[in-house]
């Protein structure tokens, strides 16, 4: 893609999806771009240049997994040892079972102001959203991780991240950072408070990242850690070890990124979704290829506007301009099951059948004010109707309702 081709598209898609900023970046071979749209927030003329910051959000998860598992090679901990009998205040799970989010733990979060071993203590004291063993996203397993380096290696994420890549990495939000953004259809982007939890750093709640920043990272992972991290550790932060049931958001996670592996088709990367932010990494390994995309504002679960829209809309284009096979739509291997059999209450969300392929999905506790009519794209996974850019998907499991990667149980 050429630069200028690039800055249209990205321009178009940021005015159609109301996104006040964001950056593009491709890379493939030795070839390489990134272009800059918009402004770092709503009422001001600063543009977002190629130095602007953004927040990387969950994308540290695969860097906190490469730190755990140098650790592990170092001989600090051991990834199939309870993490309980390697330091005080940890959980019973083994670092590779929370690095596979495969616990059963609740997905929580800390606040700005709890310290990480109080944050640990509290969130261990949940009870299970289901039998480990299953997938389930658990942002608290990556703070019980940040803890164990810190009991293993005396060094906390933040420290062995940086010495793990050989430089500074930011961990603040800068003076120059862009701001966060909220918005819903029909209303405009608006500021949101950039509030973030040290407790949760290894999680996604305190890195910050460049385009090309963001590329950089994309490179050490397509070429095999580049002589500074094991390209095992690489492989393993890649290879999918849990399968995400329906496949909502993907087919399967690692040990820090989640995987897409359908016919000529293979990825990994992850996405980031915190602070009015939206970040996203794709890598495609038989291209050596990767695409980034940053911007400065969420958006609402079940489509459009917003960041979440902007990379949908921008993908089908950008795997074409790399020579990346398109993304096909997943197997939808699980038995379709009738709806009034899979409808019912999970957790604060509410399913109602809506004829034998539709579902009514009560979601108010998520700020959606109306009931959102939603269809099967197959199996028992089903979506927005008319699967609209930046819509989250979701799919029934047994007890479970998995919104995106993150499962709800049934009561």
């Amino acid at each position: 893609m050429e630069p200028a081709s690039a800055q249209e598209l990205l321009d178009h898609a940021c005015a159609e999806f109301s996104v006040p900023g964001a950056q593009l970046g491709l890379v493939r071979g030795d070839e390489r771009l990134l272009v800059s749209s918009g402004v770092i927030a709503v009422g001001t003329d600063r543009p977002v240049t190629a130095g602007t910051a953004f927040h990387a959000g969950s994308l540290a998860k695969s860097l906190a997994g490469l730190t755990v598992l140098r650790a592990a090679r170092d001989d600090h901990l051991g990834l199939d040892a309870p993490c309980s009998e390697q330091g005080e205040g940890l959980w019973e799970e083994t670092p590779r079972v929370l690095l596979t989010q495969t616990s059963g733990r609740a997905n929580l979060l800390p606040d700005p102001e709890d310290e990480l071993e109080d944050f640990v203590a509290r969130a261990g004291a949940a009870p299970l959203v289901h039998a480990p063993g299953r997938f389930s996203y658990c942002n608290a397993g990556w703070s019980v991780l940040d803890l164990l380096l810190l009991r293993a290696t005396g060094r906390s994420f933040e420290e062995s991240a940086q010495e793990l890549l050989g430089r500074r990495l930011t961990f603040e939000m800068p003076d120059d950072a862009a701001a966060g953004h909220a918005i819903g259809a029909g209303r405009p982007p608006m500021g949101v408070p950039a509030t973030f939890a040290p407790a949760a750093s290894a999680a996604g709640s305190q890195w910050w990242v460049t385009g090309d920043q963001l590329l950089d990272y994309a490179l050490l992972h397509l070429g095999g850690g580049q002589g500074r991290v094991d390209v095992q550790d690489i492989a393993d932060v890649q290879q999918p070890a849990a399968a995400l049931p329906g496949a909502t958001v993907f087919d399967a996670w690692g040990m820090g990124f989640a995987a897409w592996q359908r016919g000529d088709h293979r990825a990994f990367g992850w996405a980031g979704y915190t602070g009015g932010h939206r970040a996203f990494l794709r890598g495609f390994p038989d291209q050596g290829a990767a695409v980034v995309v940053l911007a400065n504002c969420a958006g609402p679960l079940f489509g459009p506007p917003g960041g979440s829209a902007l990379f949908d809309a921008l993908l089908p284009r950008l795997l074409d301009d790399l020579a990346v096979p398109p993304l096909p739509a997943p197997a939808y291997d699980a038995t379709p099951e009738p709806t009034a059999r899979l409808s019912g209450r999970f957790g604060p969300l509410v399913a109602e059948p809506a004829g034998p392929d539709g579902i009514t999905l009560h979601a108010e506790a998520f700020g959606v004010s109306d009931p959102v009519t939603c269809e099967r794209l197959g199996g028992n996974t089903f979506s927005v109707r008319g699967n609209p850019p930046g819509s989250t998907p979701f799919a029934f499991d047994d007890d479970l309702l998995y919104l995106g990667p993150f499962a709800l149980p049934r009561g």
